[in-house]
């Protein structure tokens, strides 16, 4: 069959790329120096904030569409791909495996409903599972049908989930970038129908390299690329408002 992946345009891949990749790194330096934090107890979680940020900003025209919706501690978070017709979450990929050593029982509602629209769909290579597949009850089809409905319900266009399919976008960082950036198409035993390994195709973000700036002596300093610096400044701009805000409040 065909990859359905391919029906990813490259600029929706490389804005995905940057929307993430901006987040756990300049974006996540950046919170950091502003909020003076001296312990990261909500580290992986504020990482998540800057990352759906990123994403809610970067989309929501004609083409893709997003969706956030609250599930308990937890935002789930879905891109509408109108042209391929696929939706996208998000995920990390220490978290897929987790899920995937999982019962079916035991993983993620959400993560169920939304791998039902890949139903038709049978990886190539199975693998072996520490389980016995669990075939979905009638009961239990109606439950995932209603959770992939309030997980749409915010998408300002109709989804059709007898034409749609789910991509999973896996990523991990490393020393504040992005390691890896991969999309998934799975089938119904999370197994892989098809792949794509998206750090090979996309575009460094050129504005998160630091340059290194002359000065008197011989040594290089290190310096912000220009974006980067605007940036800053608007968020020090804001940040006086509130304080003026305050004081006449």
């Amino acid at each position: 069959m065909n990859n359905l992946l391919d029906g990813i345009s490259q600029d929706v891949k490389q804005k995905i790329f940057e929307c993430i990749s901006q987040a756990v790194g300049e974006d996540r330096q950046e919170a950091d120096a502003h909020l003076g934090l001296r312990t990261h107890v909500s580290g992986p979680f504020l990482n998540w904030d800057l990352i759906y940020r990123n994403l809610m900003n970067s989309f929501g025209d004609e083409n893709v569409k997003y969706s956030a919706t609250v599930r308990g501690m937890w935002t789930v978070l879905l891109l509408y791909d109108v042209k391929s017709g696929l939706l996208f979450s998000f995920m990390r990929d220490t978290r897929l495996e987790d899920v995937r050593h999982s019962k079916v029982g035991n993983q993620p509602k959400y993560v169920r409903s939304l791998i039902a629209l890949n139903e038709e769909l049978q990886a190539p290579n199975k693998q072996q599972t520490l389980f016995e597949t669990e075939a979905e009850s009638s009961q239990n089809e109606s439950e995932l049908m209603k959770i992939l409905n309030d997980l749409c319900a915010n998408f300002n266009c109709s989804v059709n989930p007898k034409e749609a399919h789910h991509a999973l976008i896996c990523f991990s960082g490393k020393l504040g970038g992005l390691s890896s950036l991969k999309a998934y198409i799975l089938d119904c035993d999370l197994d892989v129908v098809c792949e794509q390994d998206w750090l090979n195709t996309v575009k460094p973000i050129m504005s998160n390299i630091i340059e290194t700036a002359e000065q008197n002596h011989d040594a290089p300093a290190l310096s912000l690329k220009p974006k980067a610096e605007k940036r800053l400044k608007e968020k020090e701009l804001v940040a006086l408002k509130e304080q003026e805000s305050e004081k006449h409040a």
